[in-house]
């Protein structure tokens, strides 16, 4: 089979409303409150990247964030300190780090009422996001609420951060943004027992949490874990806890993969995943976090379409193979009863394993 490596189709960002980031009064930096959901967050790297780089020096940049993913931001280079929420909301502790921080401009990212009250209580003069679900007064600027689903189809959602960012100078349609960095990654790995001088590891990701449209039937994942048992080569599998079922039954078949499903937490996660030459995942947080380590993978993508939601960062291919009747439905359960998921059983192991040879056949970006 011939592979294209994915490429994010994005629309050149085409803001409402431009700001002087000169006439800006930064006070000690900007503030992004961050998405809630790892695969969003890992989504909007590129815009937040491209905002940093408005900030003036000596000025930092301050993520506020579910404390869940503070470690993943605390991994994002650019990022000065990260502010994880004990809760579903800034409260005390979280304002008395901001006051303390005093930022000048904040960015809000989600779309939702309690994330721009967030950044309304962090006093910053200058707040900006989208408007819609009654928010626009608690924004001093605001650019058209987010589109809807269908109406966002055609290009991927970074194209809609990287729209926030322009509003700050010009930004280029890219998703280029330097790669997370994980302190102690090969360590960290080993402690969770993956050795990377025992390689070449193969991450596993079987599960999704947006339910099971979006998983590839676990059977066949253990059939691209035999493969590459029978190539030499090692198999972790990753997930939550949710996903231990899908983890035990690879480990059933295979005993000698390594099942980490639910046994690691994010900064785990992430030394597991940098250390893994390749990764085989379903439209995930795991594929993103893989994706934005730089890693070469291979996702799997059911209901969800990929031009909106494909990976971003490192060497991938996409496998996607809807049906003409029911291309990308979006559901989280396939509503289909003549051929319940043909989506997902459309994609063969076959196809799988011959996209892990071709990225293990690329060069070394990296080594370039």
């Amino acid at each position: 089979m011939d592979f294209q490596l994915y490429r994010p189709i994005l629309v050149p960002p085409s803001p409402a409303i431009h700001l002087d980031p000169a006439s800006l009064a930064w006070r000690n930096g900007l503030l992004v409150r961050a998405t809630n959901w790892l695969g969003d967050a890992l989504m909007t790297l590129p815009a937040v990247y491209r905002l940093s780089q408005r900030v003036p020096a000596p000025c930092g940049v301050f993520v506020m964030c579910p404390a869940g993913l503070a470690p993943l931001w605390a991994a994002v280079p650019w990022v000065s300190q990260v502010i994880p929420m004990a809760g579903s909301r800034c409260g005390a502790a979280e304002r008395r780090v901001l006051h303390r921080l005093r930022p000048g401009v904040a960015v809000v990212l989600p779309n939702s009422f309690g994330s721009a009250w967030d950044v309304w209580r962090s006093g910053a003069p200058t707040r900006l996001g989208r408007a819609g679900r009654g928010r626009g007064w608690l924004l001093t600027h605001r650019l058209p609420e987010w589109p809807r689903r269908r109406e966002a189809a055609g290009c991927h959602q970074l194209s809609h951060y990287l729209d926030l960012a322009a509003v700050l100078g010009p930004v280029e349609a890219s998703a280029a943004a330097p790669p997370l960095r994980v302190a102690d990654a090969a360590a960290v790995a080993r402690s969770q027992g993956v050795d990377e001088a025992a390689g070449p590891w193969l991450a596993v990701a079987p599960g999704a949490a947006y339910g099971p449209a979006k998983q590839w039937p676990f059977e066949r994942f253990t059939a691209v874990a035999r493969w590459w048992q029978s190539r030499g080569g090692r198999v972790v599998v990753v997930g939550a806890a949710k996903e231990r079922a899908a983890g035990a039954a690879i480990v059933a078949a295979l005993p000698e993969v390594l099942d980490l499903t639910g046994r690691t937490d994010l900064r785990q996660l992430m030394a597991v995943l940098a250390v893994s030459g390749l990764v085989v995942a379903n439209d995930s947080g795991a594929m993103h976090l893989g994706a934005a380590l730089g890693r070469r993978g291979v996702a799997i993508f059911g209901s969800t379409d990929p031009v909106a939601t494909g990976p971003i960062g490192g060497q991938w291919v996409v496998l996607a193979d809807h049906p003409a009747d029911c291309a990308p439905c979006l559901q989280r359960t396939c509503p289909r009863v003549d051929a319940p998921y043909a989506c997902l059983r459309r994609i063969q192991p076959e196809e799988v394993c011959q996209a892990l040879e071709y990225l293990a056949g690329l060069p070394d970006l990296a080594a370039l």
